[in-house]
């Protein structure tokens, strides 16, 4: 725990150094997770310390520093705790109306970010308008982060702190209240895979969710036993159903060009929906490598939409993950409703996706797909 609280105040002081142009005062706050999966080796986080100690070296010796108001470091203690300390940052900035800049900077992995960005969700617009977030790729996967590579990272932090607004999915079902993701939310195939990843991710090391693909896609149809599903594609006034059709997946993005499993391209180009009929066994595990590189859509399972919200009706037990985090949802749980929302979160981040289109929708693979049979 000494080396990772070395390692966040590390990056809490690099904000001292920020060029961002106004160069006003700032409020900053760290959220740390010390479970992430990054911090699991020692020797690592060790390394990225002293990588971290000479860049701040150099920044001490020649860069006046910026005034910075707050500067505190939390560490989550268990599940829900990033979302209730964001919660707890909001109402101390409610409180104060300072108006001053805020920057929260998030040290773990996708499904911290998700509980911050989830507590965010509930802030007012004025409120979000002044602040600003960045997520270090500190976890397993870290598809949702703002940078690949820490050094990256570390310039988000330094320069101008320029800003986009990041959106999110609203996912409604049987639950008392909304969950979101802002990323990539799926049903199936791929969430069953993310269990097993999530849970046996300590044993595996480096990328669990592609070394676990073979083993879910052998389990997967025994342990869920797939039925018949309905979907309900919307785009503006247009809408595309599939019904009774037999899944594999069912991803939804905030955008498109969004990846997941540790940037796999599950939605390459600009449609934010992939659809996937079932496929033997034997098909799934010979047609892997097309997902990694983002040609799945060369198979004819695979149907590719632009859409602002889908809604999915079925009868049983199907696993569905939201940013990496899986929940089973049971029959009580549908029907099932993804929408993209507005951006009003600001990151640190260079470029994003390709936001969705405008454009209808092509019904006639819609159907295709839809007449296959269950």
């Amino acid at each position: 725990m000494d080396l990772i609280a070395t390692y966040a105040n590390g990056v809490s002081e690099l904000t001292n150094f920020s060029q961002s142009l106004e160069r006003a005062p700032l409020v900053v706050d760290v959220i740390v997770n010390p479970h992430a999966g990054f911090f699991k080796r020692t020797s690592t986080i060790r390394k990225l310390i002293l990588d971290l100690e000479r860049r701040l070296n150099e920044l001490r010796q020649r860069t006046p520093k910026r005034r910075v108001e707050i500067n505190a470091v939390r560490f989550t203690e268990y599940v829900g705790h990033a979302r209730v300390i964001t919660k707890e940052i909001m109402d101390r900035e409610e409180r104060a109306s300072s108006g001053i800049e805020h920057l929260l900077i998030a040290c773990g992995g996708d499904g911290t970010s998700n509980e911050i960005c989830t507590s965010l969700m509930d802030a007012g617009s004025a409120l979000l308008e002044r602040l600003k977030l960045v997520r270090l790729p500190l976890g397993s996967g870290n598809d949702v982060a703002d940078a690949r590579t820490f050094g990256k990272a570390y310039e988000l932090i330094l320069g101008s702190q320029h800003t986009v607004k990041t959106g999110a999915l609203r996912v409604v079902g049987g639950a008392p209240r909304p969950r979101y993701s802002f990323n990539i939310g799926s049903v199936g195939l791929d969430a069953f895979i993310t269990d097993l990843a999530n849970r046996l991710k300590r044993a595996i090391p480096g990328q669990a969710y592609k070394t676990l693909v073979d083993l879910g896609s052998l389990f997967y149809e025994r342990r869920v036993q797939p039925g018949p599903m309905d979907l309900r594609i919307c785009a503006g006034s247009a809408e595309t159903r599939i019904e009774a059709f037999r899944p594999s997946m069912v991803v939804v993005g905030t955008s498109g060009g969004r990846t997941y499993g540790g940037h796999m391209p599950v939605l390459p180009g600009s449609d934010n929906v992939c659809v996937v009929a079932a496929m033997n066994l034997w098909k799934k595990i010979t047609n892997k490598g097309l997902f990694y590189e983002g040609r799945h859509g060369e198979l004819p399972e695979v149907s590719f939409f632009r859409a602002d919200r889908v809604e999915i009706d079925y009868h049983g037990r199907i696993p569905m993950q939201l940013d990496g985090e899986v929940s089973w949802l049971a029959e009580g749980d549908f029907p099932l409703s993804l929408t993209v929302l507005e951006p009003r979160i600001r990151v640190l981040r260079d470029d994003l996706p390709v936001g969705p289109s405008e454009e209808p929708l092509l019904s006639s693979a819609v159907h295709n797909l839809g007449n296959r049979s269950p």
